[in-house]
């Protein structure tokens, strides 16, 4: 007898940052649309890309935290497992195919331009690529204006409250990003963090034109940033995060209270800066997705504006280019049909196991420290690992970077 297709995928955790886990979200909901299936958003305790915790999951709010700060999508609890004995539901065969759609599906939302638009069409370096970055936004807008993606009620709420108790008429908006920040991808001028010392005159720029601006919303993880601001502009500034802020280089995110109320604080400072006049921000997720809220919201990336080192293609580049090129298209044709996917067997939890003949779970790694047991040659993973290690091979030998003269 034919085995069926499945008709469901079960998107999971891809990264950290509570918005890195809605851009991995946001490439798995295109995917599931490529092939025709039904979303099923399922956001449990580990990181299916890492191994480690989800920094956000809170048991005692529930078992998927997505429902934590958006509306369901698709069915849960018991229906969920009928359609899991059923055969129905498959989610990605390994983290590499998440990696894959991350930076090597060139039809997916990049949050970053790293891996294909890196090393194909490098957007990380030079002047602004502002048509490119339109048509990015546009891919995660579709799943907000639809209506798939959907903020709960209280979140909102929260949001009004606090701009109708601190916002001018006029706000401007800030937004910065420290703690951990590092080379992920995007090569040393999108990396780089951007101090608060940095926004300063384009800061006094923006008062001198613009008098009538009364509040500066900042939304930081870095403490010491925001109290640097404000004594810089005293009576100017407001914020909303408090159990978010850091002040060291170690992201609030991995602490062990409050998880699912810090997540809250990270989505209502992202949408507060979606509710400001003008944004000066760097080059991280909340100041982008805020940008993918509000079409109209005007604004300045410092770490374009600003970008210390030149990019140089290597000689090895012209060859590296085609080979790129024809090795995203095989295994974008191999990921569409079957090598991406693994039928789920049982979901316990934040144990999702896949493959009833040889059952494992879909996390690479057992723990952030401990390493998965190796995959056999030609399983879905082993090619899938194969893929993704070659790509990024020749990904990082496509530029050298010098710095420039001053």
């Amino acid at each position: 007898m034919t085995e069926k297709s499945p008709k469901y995928l079960l998107i999971c955790n891809t990264s950290d940052g509570l918005i890195a886990q809605v851009n991995g979200v946001i490439v798995q909901l295109q995917f599931a649309r490529r092939l025709g299936l039904e979303p099923i958003i399922y956001l449990h305790e580990r990181s299916n890309m890492f191994g480690g915790p989800n920094p956000y999951f809170d048991p005692e709010q529930g078992g998927n935290a997505w429902d934590y700060y958006f509306e369901p999508v698709g069915p849960s609890g018991r229906e969920l497992d009928a359609l899991v004995a059923d055969g129905g539901v498959a989610t990605l065969a390994t983290a590499s195919e998440l990696e894959r759609l991350f930076r090597w599906e060139p039809e997916s939302f990049f949050m970053n331009p790293f891996g294909y638009y890196r090393s194909i069409e490098n957007r990380a370096d030079g002047a602004y690529p502002r048509e490119w970055w339109q048509r990015q936004r546009e891919h995660a807008r579709t799943f907000f204006a639809d209506g798939t993606i959907r903020f709960r009620k209280e979140i909102m709420a929260q949001v009004d409250a606090f701009q109708a108790a601190n916002f001018s008429d006029h706000t401007l908006g800030l937004q910065l990003r420290g703690s951990d920040k590092f080379d992920f991808g995007v090569g040393p001028n999108l990396s780089r963090k951007i101090t608060p010392e940095e926004y300063f005159p384009y800061i006094r720029d923006y008062l001198e034109k613009h008098p009538d601006c009364e509040r500066i919303f900042v939304a930081t993880d870095q403490r010491q940033w925001l109290k640097v601001l404000e004594a810089a502009f005293p009576d100017h500034i407001i914020s909303y995060s408090e159990m978010s802020l850091s002040t060291s280089d170690q992201n609030m995110f991995n602490e062990t209270e409050k998880k699912a109320a810090r997540g809250a604080e990270v989505l209502c400072d992202m949408l507060l800066l979606t509710r400001c006049r003008y944004l000066y921000k760097c080059h991280a997720a909340v100041g982008e997705m805020a940008l993918v809220m509000n079409p109209e919201l005007d604004f300045l990336d410092l770490n374009y504006a600003e970008q210390p080192t030149t990019a140089e293609p290597t000689a090895f580049r012209s060859v590296a280019v085609p080979l790129i090129r024809g090795m995203t298209r095989a295994w974008r044709a191999l990921g569409r049909h079957g090598l991406a996917l693994e039928r789920i067997t049982s979901v316990e939890g934040s144990e999702v196991l896949v493959d009833a003949s040889h059952p494992r779970t879909i996390n690479t790694k057992p723990s952030r420290t401990e390493k998965a047991p190796r995959a056999s040659v030609f399983s879905k993973r082993f090619v899938s690992d194969l893929f993704d290690w070659s790509l990024r091979k020749l990904g990082a030998a496509c530029y050298r970077y010098t710095p420039k003269r001053r």
